[in-house]
């Protein structure tokens, strides 16, 4: 098993840190690879064992057990399943009552710790024996008992049930027997679903009926990749739906209303208010939109504006420039009055909004702006949006006071066509979108008839980008959309339309998720790039304790950057001693979330990578992905996608959408079912990351890792990879010292693939490199180009192979001349022995050639820059070889004397 990195570092305080921290990275180190079978197949004994933990730290909160008992029932916990634990076959009962055993399992699952006392082992056996469902058997029946015993024995019981492997609906029933004993009381059981998770949006949805529902009595229980297990005596009688999306409206309404600077936008149309903006702190949005006039005043060139000016003066005619002249509608001239015009605009863009005309948002801002009946009737022929504002700047004798009022009185148009009654509390969109995104514990009424209906007759220019076609479709810019988000039509672009960007459909809750991500992670500020997305679930039936210290390493990780931008790691660590530390960076890495409420079942983190190619960035995010997920504390599953939202899976530990034909063979088909199956791709991605950091500088080891990944579709390649980076960074490189750095991760990957078509290839190839290096078969020095000396001739004379020539007459030359080669440069000459080793040399190539190449001239060349590298590697390891056997040999020769 590969070792795994650990990212709670801080010291634990609680029952439930003292837990995550240090007892369960023990329970997987050791029982990661115990399976189980019958009705819990599918599972080791460390999940199991994790899940009756977590449970019965949950339950034993919320049943009010004493501080001081509940570290015993988490230390019977760890080892309830005794017989599991012992290789002899005996029973839990006789196990139980076996001091010495018991005290030995306690110790290796890290709680001995708690049994302070003979009285603390005395009861952490009886609540062992007693949770397997036998009646009391000692002696301890016939006298006095704390009463609590039987209702922590149920309560580890229920831990035990959790798990298991039935339908849910017999499931719970079982669980509801044991809890009610448990907590004295009438116990049931209500499961909370989403059907499609959209990141931020989905987990403040789920917050909102955390919220509520324990509002009315219900407990969270444990965590699903796709909802939320509660316990309550009842469920309370209550129009659930329409509370939990008023709650929800709140939650949005928050982040928006810290956000507003980004919600109010200056876009060359003019200055744009979102309508998630007003809906918050409008005193708040007239202050950004204040200050974006004052960048605009700031950024005045007159050279500009009187192109615009003649422009649109030229649009409206000669008459209605003159009239407007007499009317002292005099074009813009200055800094201030362009301020003014460019507010005119914005307040032309918030009136139209509201739904207003052209006309009727004119009236409203003439007499807000104190322009005179006269001018309102002579700017009706200049251009309503752009002509408009610059002519009318100067007859806006109110300025910036009188703009601010027409800006309130839009924004309050705007906000009560959209406003939420009193009576009804929240619209009838964010009803329908709990109903359709939460299946709650109570009947509802599905409208799929309704939803299909609304995607096959919905009009073609109406067909969603994103999201689900459904009769709430937004026509949004591509700011507000997802990066690479498809445009669905092109109606400016028919003759006579504007030049502006085509506009996107989107299904409003879907355009809503992606806004919340883009104002709620730490993006870094610069342009906008086509993120990647790691979406880390938390495992099936997780304690919402989990789920708190999950939150507080990411804020503590945000953390590491104080001006709130983007987390990366430190690579050279990673990828030489695979160790995660991270740090802050302006452009690349993690776009933590920026509230702790942005995670619930899942953590959605974008991942960027700046100018990278889509198959670097998609190593980089998956070599950090596993890191992170299969890390000892945390072990959470997870998808990497360039999608927001992703398909919901209760089944994979591990999926990757989206891998490059190239990276096939190294990363598999993308669907990790088990832990070991992300363990093999992490194991080869460290082994890569090392090689590359090897043969190659850090400035430059994402290109190498990029290449050997790439030569993973033929794992022979590696070794030309490698020497050419080796090259392309030493003129004269050390090959032995190289080999040393690279030759345990370089096997370690070789073993990881095993491809049966390179198998005789290098054998003969290893072959001929030990009979090189036990009789010193290279040229007269240790340069690269004389340690392939006799490999080069022999690929020389395959390439200057002719068509008369047999090649026994070719190898019978290749062996006489490379005799007489050595003989020349060797001081003392070279004899009978040589000559049958040079032989014995050439007689493995030339296996090589046929049995691999089929004597084919053409095929063996194009592998000749391959075959060559992968010889030095092979000479080296020979070498080293060879010098290991003879100082063993020596070193017996010496101790038999």
């Amino acid at each position: 098993m590969i070792k795994r990195s650990r990212l709670l570092n801080a010291p634990p305080k609680t029952l439930e840190e003292i837990y995550f921290t240090e007892i369960r990275p023990q329970l997987y180190e050791n029982h990661a690879h115990h399976h189980q079978y019958g009705v819990r197949k599918g599972t080791t004994l460390a999940e199991h064992l994790d899940s009756a933990c977590q449970f019965i730290l949950t339950v034993s909160r919320i049943a009010e057990v004493p501080e001081d008992k509940r570290p015993l029932l988490l230390a019977a916990t760890a080892v309830h399943d005794l017989n599991k634990l012992d290789t002899q076959g005996r029973n839990v009962k006789t196990l139980a009552r076996n001091q010495e055993f018991l005290r030995e399992q306690l110790e290796k699952a890290c709680v001995l710790s708690f049994v302070i006392s003979q009285d603390d082992l005395e009861l952490v056996r009886k609540l062992i024996e007693r949770h397997s469902g036998h009646n009391v058997s000692d002696g301890a029946r016939f006298l006095p008992e704390d009463p609590n015993i039987e209702r922590w024995a149920a309560m580890l019981t229920a831990a035990d049930l959790f798990d298991l492997g039935i339908p849910d609906a017999q499931r719970f029933r079982k669980l509801e027997k044991e809890l009610t004993v448990a907590f004295g009381r009438s116990c049931n059981l209500f499961r909370i679903s989403i059907s499609e998770d959209k990141g931020y949006i989905t987990a403040l949805l789920l917050g909102a009926c955390e919220e509520v529902l324990q509002k009315y009595g219900l407990n969270p229980l444990a965590i699903f990749p796709d909802g939320e297990l509660f316990e309550g005596e009842a469920l309370a009688n209550v129009y659930f739906t329409k509370e939990i999306a008023a709650v929800w409206q709140s939650k949005i309404d928050q982040v928006f209303g810290n956000n507003i600077e980004r919600l109010v936008r200056a876009t060359k149309d003019g200055i744009k208010v979102t309508h998630q903006a007003i809906q918050q702190n409008i005193e708040e949005v007239l202050v950004n939109v204040e200050a974006l006039l004052e960048r605009k005043k700031a950024g005045y060139k007159s050279e500009k504006i009187a192109k615009d000016v003649t422009k649109w003066g030229e649009a409206a005619g000669a008459d209605a420039l003159i009239k407007a002249a007499e009317l002292q509608l005099l074009p813009v001239s200055n800094a201030e009055e362009f301020a003014i015009s460019e507010g005119l605009k914005a307040a032309y863009l918030s009136y139209r909004e509201a739904g207003l005309s052209p006309k009727e948002v004119w009236d409203k801002i003439a007499h807000h702006t104190g322009i005179s009946e006269l001018q309102r009737t002579a700017i009706e022929a200049f251009n309503g949006q752009y002509g408009r504002p610059l002519f009318a700047a100067k007859a806006a004798v109110k300025g910036i006071e009188g703009i601010k009022e027409a800006l309130k009185e839009s924004f309050q148009l705007r906000k009560e066509s959209t406003q939420i009654s009193e009576e009804t509390e929240v619209s009838e969109e964010m009803i329908a979108a709990v109903s359709r995104m939460v299946n709650l514990p109570f009947a509802i009424r599905l409208n799929g008839v309704d939803d299909l209906n609304a995607y096959v007759e919905a009009n073609p220019r109406q067909r969603c980008s994103l999201g689900s076609t459904s009769t709430d479709i937004d026509e949004l810019i591509s700011d507000n959309m997802p990066p690479g988000t498809k445009v669905q039509a092109f109606s400016n672009r028919l003759p006579g339309g504007i030049s502006a960007e085509p506009k996107r459909q989107a299904d409003s809750i879907a355009a809503l998720a992606y806004q919340l991500m883009a104002v709620g992670a730490n993006f870094p500020a610069v342009k906008k790039q086509d993120p990647l997305y790691l979406h880390l679930t938390l495992p099936k039936g997780s304690a919402p304790e989990l789920l708190r210290i999950w939150r507080g390493l990411l804020k503590q990780l945000a953390a590491t950057n104080a001006e709130g931008g983007t987390v990366t790691i430190d690579e050279l660590k990673l990828y030489r001693d695979n160790q995660i530390e991270f740090k802050a960076n302006k452009v690349v890495g993690l776009a933590l979330p920026k509230r702790p409420d942005f995670v619930h079942t899942s953590a959605i983190i974008p991942l960027l990578w700046g100018d990278v190619n889509n198959s670097l960035a998609l190593l980089k995010s998956l070599r950090l992905a596993l890191e992170i997920s299969l890390s000892l504390d945390i072990g959470f599953p997870f998808t990497l996608s360039s999608n927001l939202e992703v398909e919901l899976s209760n089944d994979a530990y591990g999926r990757i959408e989206g891998i490059p034909s190239a990276l096939q063979t190294l990363l598999g088909n993308g669907q990790y079912q088990q832990r070991q199956d992300a363990e093999k791709i992490l194991e080869r991605l460290r082994c890569i990351g090392k090689l590359a950091t090897s043969v190659a500088s850090i400035q430059k080891a994402d290109d190498c890792l990029y290449d050997l990944a790439r030569a993973c579709v033929r794992p022979i390649e590696l070794y030309y990879v490698l020497l050419r980076w080796t090259l392309r960074e030493q003129d004269e490189p050390n090959l032995s010292v190289i080999w040393s750095r690279i030759c345990e991760p370089l096997n370690t990957l070789l073993e990881s693939f095993m491809p049966d078509e390179n198998l005789l290839l290098t054998k003969y190839l290893r072959e001929a490199a030990q009979v090189a290096a036990e009789g010193k078969i290279w040229g007269s020095s240790f340069k690269r180009t004389a340690q392939a000396e006799p490999f080069t001739a022999f690929i020389a004379a395959i390439r200057s192979q002719k068509p008369y020539l047999g090649l026994d007459v070719i190898f019978a030359a290749l062996v006489q001349q490379y005799h007489t080669r050595l003989d020349r440069i060797r001081e003392h000459g070279v004899g009978a022995t040589k000559y049958e080793q040079v032989k014995r040399y050439y007689e493995l190539l030339r296996k090589l050639y046929e049995e691999v190449y089929s004597a084919r001239p053409e095929k063996f060349l194009s592998d000749q820059k391959t075959l060559e590298a992968a010889y030095l590697f092979f000479l080296e390891e020979a070498r080293k070889q060879f010098k290991s056997q003879s100082e063993d040999d020596s070193v017996e020769t010496t101790t038999t004397v």
